[in-house]
């Protein structure tokens, strides 16, 4: 049902697009295309034939990395398509020894807080007011 691969150049059109479909704060192609270009960036796809079904974007230095973005569309979500993503960044983390990833997520937003703990993740603490549009704390997350 779903293949999984490195984000490249050509589909960062249909990432800008999934990104201002579920963010209220939506990188812009450019954005992307900026982080796609760094050493310490990686970005794994999730698809349903050839239909981009979500993305994961990874910055990493040394034996740390952090997840900025994980984002599945609303109509294929609890089928997989983020554990695939996650998968993938275990794999490249194996790869490259990153030993710990951090991540933080909207105070509101239960589904991904139980599946970042159902990965493994633990909480390790809040940013007050974090996000904007609207205002909310981040709940920080670390994952060993």
């Amino acid at each position: 049902m779903f293949r999984t691969g490195r984000i490249s150049e050509s589909d960062l059109k249909e990432v800008a697009a999934l990104e201002a479909e579920i963010f209220s704060d939506a990188w812009s192609r450019k954005g992307l295309a900026e982080t796609l270009e760094q050493p310490g960036a990686v970005m794994f796809g999730v698809w349903e034939d050839e239909m981009l079904a979500g993305y994961v974007i990874l910055y990493f230095v040394l034996d740390e990395g952090e997840i900025e973005r994980i984002a599945v569309r609303k109509a294929l979500r609890r089928k997989g398509a983020a554990r695939m993503l996650f998968e993938c960044v275990l794999e490249f983390c194996r790869e490259k020894r990153i030993e710990r990833l951090f991540l933080e997520v909207r105070r509101s937003n239960a589904a991904a807080q139980a599946f970042y703990r159902k990965c493994g993740f633990q909480e390790n603490g809040i940013r007050k007011n974090f996000y904007t549009n609207p205002s909310e704390d981040a709940i920080l997350y670390i994952w060993d």
